[in-house]
């Protein structure tokens, strides 16, 4: 497939296009893909996607994976805004009432799996890539704020963003919805956007309702002897007091001791920075940190049992003075 794409951006072009940008995104797969086999999440990651596009998306324009979610594209006229919006909400709506029970009697999925979608929607202009009649991908703000609405569509749900949300969908389907304000990362960090989410599934999170650019940091800070993390299990969680602003700039450092000849340097230290995870439920925030990769350096660079290992975790909060 790689080469295929490499041969259609050969003659690829942009062609501007209205579009309504749906991104759908399985709630809970971090922790679920860690519990079960990689070739049995791959396994439900397909079928999920085949029963999404076979049983209430059938008729996207363009469609591509994102991981573990779909992106969604369905183009609109001037003369046919409203009967495509609200048919697509339809489908966002079947797909999340259908989503608990999508693999119910799959065969090839014997084991639990998770149960809830976040669906993000936005509208408007997006340059669409095509090539020999085939579309390559899509790209533009609409995609993004699409993509941003998704996250906050939390523990599941639907929310978009539209001043037009009663005109597009009717008196009767917005009562599905409540209405607020928000601030988005890199769309609406200091000016805030109208938005609707799904009455009774989506609970927006404090965290976008005031400006992203006031934050301060917080750290964890905590040292224990190479015995002490041995006793820990391969990946630990650190429980964080707030929610991140920014999980890309969540920094998770180990520091040990440096060992030459069998003795310690005195003040001498090394710094790795080992994998690690963000995962959010409900309103409990965590950083996964792999202490087993921890463990096996300071072994190697020569820590004995009885050396500290010193872990950092600085993390950006909204800063509750402003």
């Amino acid at each position: 497939m790689h080469k295929q794409l490499r041969e259609l951006l050969n003659d690829a072009e942009g062609v501007s296009e209205f579009i309504i940008a749906v991104n759908v995104d399985i709630r809970g797969f971090s922790e679920f893909s860690r519990r079960v086999e990689s070739p049995d999440a791959a396994m439900y990651v397909k079928r999920v996607y085949i029963r999404l596009i076979d049983e209430c998306f059938t008729d996207a324009s363009f469609f591509k994976p994102t991981g573990d979610g779909l992106l969604l594209t369905f183009p609109y006229k001037e003369n046919n805004l409203e009967e495509v919006f609200g048919a697509t909400m339809q489908k966002c709506w079947k797909a999340i009432k259908i989503f608990p029970r999508i693999c119910e009697r799959d065969p090839m999925i014997n084991f639990s799996v998770p149960k809830n979608i976040g669906i993000g929607i936005a509208r408007g202009t997006a340059c669409r890539i095509t090539s020999n009649n085939a579309t390559v991908d899509y790209s533009g703000h609409v995609l993004n704020l699409a993509s941003r609405l998704m996250d906050i569509a939390r523990p599941c749900g639907i929310v978009f963003a539209d001043q037009f949300g009663e005109t597009l969908l009717g008196e009767k389907k917005i009562k599905k919805f409540n209405e607020s304000e928000v601030y988005l990362k890199g769309i609406a960090e200091d000016r805030p956007i109208q938005i609707f989410y799904s009455r009774g599934l989506t609970k927006i999170s404090p965290i976008h309702k005031s400006p992203l650019n006031k934050v301060s940091w917080k750290t964890i800070h905590e040292v224990k002897t190479r015995f002490e993390m041995e006793q820990l299990t391969e990946e630990f969680y650190y429980d964080l007091e707030a929610q991140p602003t920014d999980t890309d700039k969540i920094l998770v450092e180990a520091a040990y001791p440096i060992v030459k000849g069998g003795t310690t340097i005195k003040d001498a230290v090394a710094i790795f920075s080992p994998d690690f995870t963000y995962e959010a439920k409900g309103d409990e925030h965590k950083v996964l940190v792999g202490i087993g990769n921890i463990i096996k350096q300071a072994i190697k660079n020569g820590v004995k049992e009885d050396g500290k290992i010193e872990i950092k975790i600085k993390y950006p909060v909204r800063d509750e003075a402003d």
